[in-house]
């Protein structure tokens, strides 16, 4: 827990302060954590698959933290007309490139779901810090999302470790509590609703609630889907290159899902077109 803890002292004031300051630097820190976390997830395939799809999974999710950045409005297509493409065009790149034994299928699943799951979901950081031209109201709202994940994870670790009794995915990730994931819920709307009076966001309370609820379920389902990852490859975490978390799938496991939700929220729901 001291590890975690000094970890998070020393990341936090970057990450925050990358929010702060946005283009190039919130640019270069997610696309490094897009690339370190691709890594990782491909290490988690079968043996044989890394050598094949690095290039292609590289390339696909760099351009997907560059549309991310370029975009500028409140709802731009461009990272989901590069999905579909890639989606398209990988598998035949893949069957001409790994024709052995079969494997190309599999091959393909593990392209396109390293990019869709660190490229495509992560480039929404870089999306909702572009809002409206990269003002400070977007820069509010991206440190909205992150500050009530952290929130939703902090407040399930303590609730589980205190009060959990009843494990709530024992085949998935047996510490975990329905206890824990009520603490998690609870802190995640009483860090919204403070966050909203502090950031001026200017929605009603209402809303706080809603985003702050939003974020609570889908942060811990996130999680979920990432302990049912480490689950199949057999593995304990992701990495090791975050001290007392793990590896950079470790944390980005809820953000990655929290990130996509709040911007489509406040682009599409929270804010008035045109």
């Amino acid at each position: 827990m001291v590890r975690r803890i000094l970890t998070a002292l020393v990341a936090i004031p970057i990450l925050i302060g990358a929010i702060w300051v946005g283009f190039p630097w919130l640019t270069i820190l997610v696309g490094a954590a897009a690339l370190l976390g691709l890594l990782e997830f491909y290490r988690m395939a079968p043996g044989l698959v890394l050598p094949v799809i690095w290039p292609l999974g590289a390339l696909w999710t760099v351009l997907f933290i560059v549309a991310g950045q370029l975009t500028d409005q409140r709802y731009d297509y461009a990272p989901h007309i590069l999905l579909g493409t890639g989606v398209i065009l990988s598998l035949p790149w893949l069957i001409i490139s790994h024709n052995r034994h079969g494997g190309a299928l599999v091959t393909w699943a593990y392209a396109v779901g390293g990019p869709m799951y660190v490229g495509f979901l992560l480039a929404h950081a870089l999306m909702l810090r572009e809002l409206d031209g990269g003002t400070d109201h977007s820069r509010d709202w991206l440190l909205f999302a992150l500050l009530v994940t952290f929130a939703t994870d902090t407040g399930a670790i303590f609730t589980g470790r205190t009060l959990g009794r009843h494990q709530m995915a024992p085949s998935i990730s047996p510490n975990k509590t329905w206890e824990g994931a009520i603490g998690g819920f609870a802190w995640a709307v009483g860090i919204a609703l403070a966050l909203g009076a502090l950031l001026q966001l200017s929605v009603p309370i209402w809303q706080s609630v809603l985003m702050g609820a939003t974020i609570g379920v889908v942060a811990q389902l996130g999680d979920l889907v990432e302990s049912r990852l480490k689950r199949a490859s057999g593995v304990k975490d992701a990495g090791s290159l975050l001290p007392g978390h793990g590896g950079i799938l470790d944390r980005l496991d809820s953000i990655v899902f929290t990130l996509p939700v709040v911007y489509y929220l406040v682009a599409l729901v929270l804010k008035p077109s045109g």
